[in-house]
């Protein structure tokens, strides 16, 4: 599965890309804002979406969720923000919360499993 990632922390990009590929998966780049997202969307070839609330260009973690769900995508909040999160649970699979955890990842990724784009 290549998995996308929008997050502004560069670190917790790397860290996330070392458990996707730890997991099998394929990291298929990162966005630190929405507006990058859209931008390039186009022609990008991934799967899955992992999106943390706040980006660079503000809250917009949770409007990327929304316009990555209208184009099929699965995604699953990263973010220290639950409660913000759990309030778009219409469009996400699920919630791995920040300090991310090897375990819950992976469980969480497994959703992924259960969708087809």
């Amino acid at each position: 599965m290549r998995i996308l990632c929008l997050e502004d922390n560069p670190l917790i990009v790397f860290h996330i890309e070392q458990l996707i590929e730890d997991l099998g998966h394929v990291f298929a780049g990162a966005f630190e804002s929405f507006a990058d997202l859209k931008e390039n969307f186009t022609g990008m070839d991934f799967d899955a979406a992992l999106i943390d609330i706040d980006l660079a260009d503000g809250r917009t973690g949770p409007i990327a969720a929304v316009w990555l769900s209208e184009q099929g995508v699965p995604i699953i909040f990263v973010t220290g923000q639950e409660k913000i999160a759990e309030e778009y649970c219409g469009v996400s699979l699920g919630i791995i919360s920040k300090p991310i955890t090897q375990p819950d990842f992976a469980r969480k990724i497994a959703l992924f499993s259960s969708v087809s784009r």
